[in-house]
């Protein structure tokens, strides 16, 4: 009891409870905004965003080619002002060229590529790839300089106005109003939180640029293959059925399970400075992972446990009747979660902390191509839910094997 103790109060010592509070904001926000977007839109409309978000979902990790994820790395462990500065601006400017370029390209393979007035919409959607970088590249700058409240303050302010933003405009513009306040959020936060910090009067090349891209595009591509695992069925559904319908019923069983997946991540958001400086520890990388399990995977047990129980109600309450064929799905990805919770998230996070992104992708990328390959090959015989079984295997089995591979890495440094 000692050390978890000791774990709490130093969580609460770095800020993790302001982070805590922002990021749950952020996430119960999200889910908000998906539940009142499905009330708003009509089935065929909410199809269409989904389609669309699950490009967007893919993109979006590969934006500025991992300058973000580089700059929370390198920034992390680096104990000069002046490097973790020119990480910023480096990581910053020259992201955003790159992502306007990918954001280009997209949009014209998209051009000859789209059907009726999809167009517009991922044009605007691409436009916003750009925006959400230069917020998360932000971001990681307030984090690398430990400064949480300020980025507990851009996480809630995010929020609010994405909410209340992409809410509006989707009410006004339908499905292209959806992409827009998805663009102006970011910006409008960016800016505003942007204008205190200095620019050095002269920027110096003091650190390794190759370990930087190398570590950012490994954890990109990782995390490409990870935005596959949950954003490719929408388009495979489109491809394979001839029931429009199922993309929004696979994705309305998604949208909690999906949200809740992400709250670990509170811990590691506040904790991945603090794993990185102690990559070499053993003693420490073991207790964390420990009193992490003591919390979220003991915590969390009733909560899945009532929520399969009245997966049903939740579903018809939360969506409406309409959606009642989404509550199997939904119970399947629950139970699946769960096993993330304790062994996919937490572990995959510590292995990308402690500079491992090489190992962390490897595991991404086999069961990316196992999902894929499996939902298509049993498309036939399961329709839909071939999709939902193979994303469940994929939840439990790559949280074993990333389990394997923590334990590969602590007799490394042992």
């Amino acid at each position: 009891m000692g050390a978890l103790k000791q774990y709490i109060q130093s969580f609460v010592k770095r800020g993790g409870i302001l982070i805590a509070l922002s990021t749950f904001l952020s996430k119960f926000s999200t889910a908000i905004l998906s539940i009142v977007v499905v009330r708003i839109l009509t089935q065929e409309q909410y199809s269409d965003v989904a389609y669309l978000l699950s490009f967007y979902a893919i993109l979006i990790v590969f934006a500025g080619l991992g300058g973000n994820y580089s700059l929370m790395r390198y920034g992390s462990i680096s104990n000069s002002y002046l490097e973790k500065k020119n990480l910023y601006y480096f990581a910053l400017k020259k992201g955003v060229i790159a992502t306007f370029f990918i954001s280009l390209l997209c949009s014209v393979f998209f051009y000859f590529y789209s059907k009726d007035d999809f167009f517009i919409p991922f044009l605007i959607m691409s436009l916003s790839i750009i925006t959400y970088y230069q917020l998360e590249v932000l971001k990681s700058y307030y984090r690398i300089f430990e400064l949480n409240k300020i980025y507990a303050r851009i996480n809630t302010y995010s929020s609010l106005v994405s909410l209340i933003l992409v809410l509006i405009c989707t009410y006004l513009f339908a499905t292209n109003g959806y992409f827009i306040g998805l663009l102006i959020s970011p910006l409008l936060i960016f800016f505003f939180f942007s204008r205190k910090i200095s620019q050095p009067s002269k920027l110096r090349d003091i650190f390794d640029k190759k370990k930087f891209w190398s570590y950012g595009l490994h954890t990109s591509i990782s995390a490409f293959a990870n935005q596959i695992i949950f954003s490719i069925a929408p388009i495979l559904i489109a491809i394979l059925s001839t029931n429009k319908l199922e993309i929004g019923i696979f994705k309305v069983a998604t949208i909690i399970p999906f949200n809740v997946l992400t709250l670990p991540g509170i811990l590691m958001q506040t904790d991945f400075t603090a794993i990185a400086k102690n990559s070499n520890d053993r003693k420490y990388l073991v207790d964390y992972y420990l009193n992490y399990l003591k919390i979220f995977g003991l915590c969390s047990l009733p909560f899945f446990a009532l929520s399969i129980y009245f997966g049903k109600e939740i579903i018809t309450v939360i969506f409406g009747k309409e959606y009642i064929d989404a509550a199997p799905m939904f119970n399947i990805f629950m139970i699946a979660t769960y096993f993330s919770y304790i062994l996919r998230n937490p572990l995959g996070n510590i292995l990308l902390a402690v500079g491992k992104a090489k190992w962390n992708g490897y595991n991404t990328y086999f069961f990316c191509i196992f999902y894929i390959v499996a939902s298509w090959l049993f498309y036939n015989q399961y329709n839909v839910y071939s999709f939902v079984y193979s994303l469940a295997i994929v939840f439990i089995f790559s949280g074993v094997v990333a389990l394997f591979m923590f334990i590969k890495y602590l007799r490394i440094i042992k």
